[in-house]
């Protein structure tokens, strides 16, 4: 029988025996085990306590930021105040320094008209404020009545620095034109620039 096969069956098992048997760990690994599980805590607890400060201070700071914005309405209602100010002093100032540079010419023409002679006409008062010099111009019957105009405009307490810029004065009367002196008087009046 040479021509049959015997057939054997083997019956393997690769899965473990139902008791495990426990091997008891020794001395240095459980050592090395409860120093990396301490160190795991230790390490949670650092960056629990790093992410609670970080997490405060970001909340400090919202906060703090929320206040800042809040205070810029304020900065703003302040700085338009003083702008205001500014402006309103400027204005003051300027108000104050017009009122005080106004020249009074009715008291000017007052002071011109008793100083001089009734024969001198004035026809034209120049005011120059950046120089405080009043000029005027005008005519009078000869150069006597120059003089007397000159000498009655010095007379003035509120008149100085009297001086006749110009004068003529006609070498030979011409038929049909005026026959009198003109001139050019500078002063200065102290109603100018106070």
């Amino acid at each position: 029988m040479a021509n049959q096969l015997d057939i054997y069956e083997i019956d393997i098992n690769l899965l473990p025996h139902k008791r495990k048997i426990k091997k008891p760990l020794d001395r240095e690994t459980q050592t090395i085990i409860k120093i990396g599980i301490t160190f795991l805590i230790a390490l949670f607890v650092i960056y629990a306590g790093i992410y609670y400060q970080v997490y405060t201070k970001t909340n400090y700071l919202n906060e703090l930021n929320i206040r800042i914005a809040s205070l810029k309405k304020v900065e703003d209602t302040l700085n338009l105040r003083n702008k205001l100010g500014e402006s309103v002093f400027y204005y003051e100032t300027t108000i104050e320094k017009l009122v005080n540079s106004q020249i009074d010419v009715n008291n000017l023409l007052n002071d011109i008209a008793i100083s001089i002679p009734k024969e001198t006409v004035i026809e034209n008062v120049n005011l120059d404020s950046v120089d405080n010099v009043v000029k005027i111009t005008g005519h009078t019957k000869d150069l006597q009545h120059l003089a007397w105009t000159v000498r009655g405009l010095s007379m003035n307490p509120n008149l100085s620095d009297i001086k006749v810029d110009n004068y003529d004065v006609p070498y030979v009367p011409l038929p049909n034109s005026p026959n009198y002196v003109t001139f050019s008087i500078s002063f200065k009046w102290k109603g100018m620039g106070k």
